[in-house]
């Protein structure tokens, strides 16, 4: 999931008042990870095929996301969500069926654990209550991220319509 625009300059500003030599996430680079996989040596055209087909199947809805909270220590600093969001929850599991079936291995060893990174540095433990970012989140991206490049190519986007139906029977 990637913030708009002006939400994503919002928290850049924010990570540069928490440290302005951290080499910063840039702004159109921000997003929260709801699916990876493993690094590959050479671009992966076949998963990327996989995915995108994966993509028009997801039936979550839209939903608001904030992220309130900061979270510094180890080697990241972050934000994250307060307190669980059903819509984000519904999306990751709809992320993760998908995935399944397209064929598409998690990361080994990933879990999901919702955040966006702000930087990157070794510092101090901290967690503390912000006032927040927040948006409406009406799409899911697929995102190609150049390892060591600082460069995500979007590959693919489908929006968010809660339209899928059940029937009993």
């Amino acid at each position: 999931m990637k913030p708009p625009a002006q939400v994503a300059r919002q928290i850049d500003r924010f990570a540069e008042t928490l440290d302005s030599s951290a080499d910063r996430i840039r702004p159109e680079n921000q997003h929260v990870t709801l699916g990876i996989t493993n690094d590959e040596p050479s671009y992966p055209y076949e998963r990327i095929e996989a995915l995108r087909q994966m993509g028009a199947g997801i039936g979550a809805a839209p939903f608001d996301l904030l992220l309130d909270r900061l979270s510094i220590g180890g080697r990241s600093a972050a934000l994250r969500p307060s307190h669980r969001i059903r819509g984000l929850l519904a999306l990751r599991q709809e992320v993760a069926r998908a995935m399944q079936g397209a064929g598409v291995q998690s990361r080994i060893g990933w879990a999901f654990s919702p955040h966006q990174t702000l930087f990157y540095r070794r510092s101090p433990p901290e967690q503390r209550a912000v006032a927040g970012f927040g948006w409406r989140v009406e799409d899911v991206v697929l995102i190609c991220s150049h390892v060591g490049h600082t460069r995500h190519d979007i590959v693919g986007r489908w929006p968010l319509s809660g339209d899928r139906q059940y029937r009993l029977l």
